[in-house]
């Protein structure tokens, strides 16, 4: 007795599933590879920014963004000093994980003298200044003394990996950038910065 349509074996279903699933993995895998590739090149050009000496004529957030702000000054070449997050989070809604940005090589930099300022009050309140009322509104006052800084490739692309992991950096270290800068809305200084230099622990 011939099979009824029902009794037919579903292949054709079958064989176009298993295609389907082999297609999924085949562009899994290439995303794979390609995120790879894109994250070595990453660490290569981190590897490459991080300088054995500082360079010279470092100047301040504050005054760097002053400098910025000056005619024909955007897209000069500056050497910026400053500390990561030296401040508590002036935007907590905005910027959570304040003082980076997640999946890219972006960071904020606090002027070194602003930074002196908070520094009893974060020794103070430790891991809850963020908690602090007083720390908080003082932050808000004192965000002008903040820059983003950006560790970009040759084509002046920010490199697409964590500033923590690419460059092996922590809050509160005081480093030392070489790049050019911005003065973005006429009032967040901005350093697309190709060059890097971590000042020794020197207690400041």
């Amino acid at each position: 007795m011939p099979a009824s349509l029902n009794d037919q074996p579903n292949t054709p279903s079958l064989r176009l599933d298993t295609v389907t699933i082999a297609l999924i993995v085949i562009l899994i895998l290439a995303n794979l590879v390609l995120a790879d590739g894109v994250t070595r090149s990453a660490a290569a050009q981190g590897d490459h920014m991080r300088l054995a000496t500082e360079p010279a004529g470092a100047i301040d957030v504050l005054a760097a963004r002053a400098q910025a702000g000056q005619p024909g000054a955007a897209g000069r070449e500056v050497v910026v000093v400053g500390r990561i997050g030296g401040m508590p989070n002036p935007w907590p809604d905005t910027h959570a994980d304040y003082p980076w940005y997640p999946g890219q090589a972006s960071l904020f930099l606090v002027d070194l003298d602003t930074s002196r300022q908070f520094a009893p009050h974060m020794k103070k309140h430790g891991a809850n200044t963020g908690n602090c009322v007083f720390c908080r509104r003082l932050a808000e006052k004192n965000a002008h003394a903040i820059a983003v800084v950006n560790f970009v490739d040759d084509a002046g692309n920010i490199l697409p990996a964590d500033a923590r992991e690419l460059l092996n950096l922590r809050p509160g270290q005081t480093i030392v950038v070489r790049g050019t800068a911005e003065l973005l809305g006429g009032t967040m200084l901005v350093v697309n910065a190709d060059a890097l230099y971590v000042r020794p622990n020197t207690g400041d």
